[in-house]
């Protein structure tokens, strides 16, 4: 009885053991939006019908919601590895093996338009450091962000046909992209230290245009106020007693009056005005 315990027990080890082994064939198409893990697993016996035990850990990035298809397969987690897994129980026949397929969405890939956000904000930031002592500090992270962000998207044009390939790839991808912020974030840091405008020259060049205003329009002011008397005295002319007596003792509007010239209207003067200021 004990012998038969022990072989049964072989023999169970033995096909966990070769199931095991065959779960790690992965397959995936390169231009597939998802990736298909086929998991593998067979009666080694010829004359007994067996159970066979189902067991495939799933990459650390997978979750539940990240498998489309998984069959009559179960999800459980390790608490031990960190992730989760897929099981299941068969029973074969003599000579079987089962082969399950577990379609997972592509997780593996960064989008896009979060590339082209690190790399607008790069620019911006060079801009924003251009004219300053950090010009030639700010270049270089800009490179090396372009550098970093151009390797991520040569890397994700073709998917490798092998799985475990494009994963690999994805992790050093995430890294790269990792570094990439840490330029950006060193840049930022380079913009928080340019030294702001001092707040009191602020306010002096703004006292400073004040003055300057005031003065510009004090001088149009005194300017004006003796044009103003110019044309004030030329026009209401008031004679002298002695130039009254040569002119028969006629006033000055008399004088116009019997001259035959006629007095100087409202609207003469403002004309004066205006040919006093074209001058």
């Amino acid at each position: 009885m004990g012998w038969r315990m022990l072989g049964a027990i072989r023999r169970y080890l033995c096909l966990f053991v070769l199931s095991f082994f065959i779960i790690s064939i992965l397959s995936v198409s390169a231009f597939a939006a998802n990736i298909v893990l086929k998991v593998m697993a067979a009666n080694p016996s010829k004359e007994q019908v067996q159970k066979v035990i189902v067991k495939a850990y799933l990459p650390k990035e997978v979750k539940p919601e990240h498998v489309v298809d998984k069959g009559d397969l179960e999800i459980a987690f390790d608490n031990q590895q960190g992730s989760y897994y897929v099981y299941g129980e068969y029973e074969l026949k003599p000579g079987e093996t089962v082969e399950k397929d577990i379609e997972i969405r592509n997780i593996w890939a960064i989008e896009a338009a979060d590339i082209e956000t690190l790399r607008s904000e790069a620019d911006q930031l060079t801009g924003m450091l251009k004219n300053t002592e950090f010009s030639e500090r700010v270049s270089y992270l800009k490179n090396s962000i372009d550098t970093k962000l151009d390797q991520i998207i040569e890397s994700q044009k073709v998917a490798p046909a092998n799985p475990e390939k494009h994963i690999s790839n994805h992790r050093e991808n995430l890294k790269a992209l990792e570094s990439v912020k840490a330029d950006l974030l060193l840049a930022r840091n380079l913009l928080s230290q340019i030294k702001p405008f001092p707040a009191m020259m602020v306010w002096k060049l703004i006292f400073a245009i004040i003055i300057f205003l005031g003065v510009i329009g004090a001088s149009f002011y005194f300017i004006w106020q003796k044009q103003v008397k110019v044309i004030t005295n030329d026009t209401f002319y008031t004679p002298s007693k002695k130039e009254g007596k040569e002119d028969g003792g006629k006033s000055g509007p008399e004088k116009h009056e019997t001259g035959g010239e006629k007095g100087l209207e409202p609207t003469d003067i403002e004309n004066i005005m205006k040919e006093k200021k074209e001058e």
